[in-house]
């Protein structure tokens, strides 16, 4: 009874997969499938199967290929870990025949002995609405392969345990480790939100040298966006920073002693979530909708001084890169990110933050409201 009843779950919660993404009418043809194979070959094309057939420990189903993300598949050909476009992870054992793609060469079958992953893509949209980007951290491949909008670049680091899974861990040497295209934080109201752990860092924060977690940069090297802890700005502003080109920088405080543990507002050391969030008409809620900039912690408001001024047309570069990790001068010590999400308006509300998944989003009607929950298909 009880694979049963978790048989029945799995197809319900395929079925409401398909319901929040809009893929119940999503075909082969606006699929994808990347075969990363034992002797390093990479081949890409239109798949001619469906679903794969998989046979857990507690039931046997198939899972339609649309709602897999990544197979893993072990040295015995047999046995293969799922990840799935949702974010369940599953273990089984695979009955796969030879694949056949359709790519750009024609027609191949490739047997099962040869390949170690298989990633799929979907063709369809890149983004749901609200969210730009959604990409989980966990390996390079989850890295090139967003979930939601345009792949990234892994140029440093590596994969340690991270707040969901795996995270990234970049050292103060490895700048812009992971990157996207600039254009994921253009819109003129957004939020950019993430799990991040300070790693071997001292006590004090440092006046200059400042350990900056992201950025957004054009190819001068001129920052847009930037997230970032000092203790003056250069503005005044002290404790977690931002600058958001355009609309002003914000600070935790007044410049001046700190440390990471007074600007956090709890242990340094400890995983915690950021999110720094901007819009061109003022933030809802936030000194009484007349601040365009700031910074929340662990769903807190944590920005409270907003010194430098205050303009009225975001400035954002259409060149360049936006990337994780981004200092001056720090000698030691790393970060470790995880779980980074974009979106395209003013998110203040992060109750949802302990679910990897993205839960919130803004009304498909266009009617402007925030739907605040959405069934939890990790459940």
């Amino acid at each position: 009874m009880t694979g049963i009843r978790y048989l029945l779950i799995v197809y319900a919660v395929v079925s409401l997969t398909n319901i929040v993404l809009g893929n119940d009418a999503q075909t082969n043809e606006s699929l994808r499938v990347v075969l990363d194979l034992s002797d390093g070959s990479r081949i890409i094309g239109t798949p001619g199967i469906k679903s794969v057939p998989v046979e857990t420990c507690y039931a046997k189903m198939d899972l339609p290929l649309r709602q897999i993300l990544a197979i893993r598949i072990e040295a015995d050909h047999e046995r293969a870990s799922f990840d799935l476009q949702n974010g369940d992870k599953l273990k089984g054992v695979i009955n796969l025949g030879p694949l056949k793609l359709l790519t750009v060469f024609g027609e191949v079958s490739i047997g099962v002995e040869h390949i170690s992953q298989i990633g799929v893509q979907s063709g369809g949209s890149s983004s749901w609405n609200g969210l730009v980007l959604w990409n989980r951290l966990d390996s390079e491949f989850e890295v090139t392969r967003s979930r939601v909008g345009p792949g990234g670049k892994l140029n440093a680091g590596r994969f340690v345990p991270g707040r969901f899974g795996r995270g990234v861990e970049l050292k103060m040497q490895e700048q812009y480790g992971v990157t996207f295209p600039p254009e994921i934080v253009q819109s003129p109201d957004g939020c950019i939100e993430f799990w991040a752990k300070l790693v071997d860092f001292p006590a004090d924060l440092p006046w200059g040298d400042r350990p900056g977690l992201i950025a957004a940069c054009d190819e001068k090297g001129t920052c847009h966006f930037m997230l970032h802890f000092n203790g003056n700005d250069g503005v005044a502003n002290g404790g977690l920073c931002a600058r958001v080109a355009g609309l002003g920088c914000v600070g935790t405080g007044q410049f001046g002693r700190w440390t990471y543990a007074r600007a956090l507002g709890s242990n340094a050391a400890d995983w915690h979530h950021y999110a720094l969030v901007w819009a061109t008409d003022g933030i809802p809620g936030v000194d009484n909708g007349l601040r365009k900039g700031a910074v929340y912690v662990d769903g807190k408001l944590n920005s409270r001084v907003w010194n430098g001024g205050t303009g009225n047309r975001l400035t954002v570069p259409t060149t360049g890169r936006f990337g994780l990790l981004a200092h001056q001068g720090m000698p030691g010590g790393s970060i470790v990110f995880d779980n980074l999400k974009i979106w395209k308006y003013a998110k203040t509300n992060f109750g949802d933050r302990e679910e990897e998944a993205p839960r919130s989003m803004i009304d498909p009607t266009g009617c402007g409201t925030e739907i605040k929950q959405i069934p939890d298909l990790q459940k």
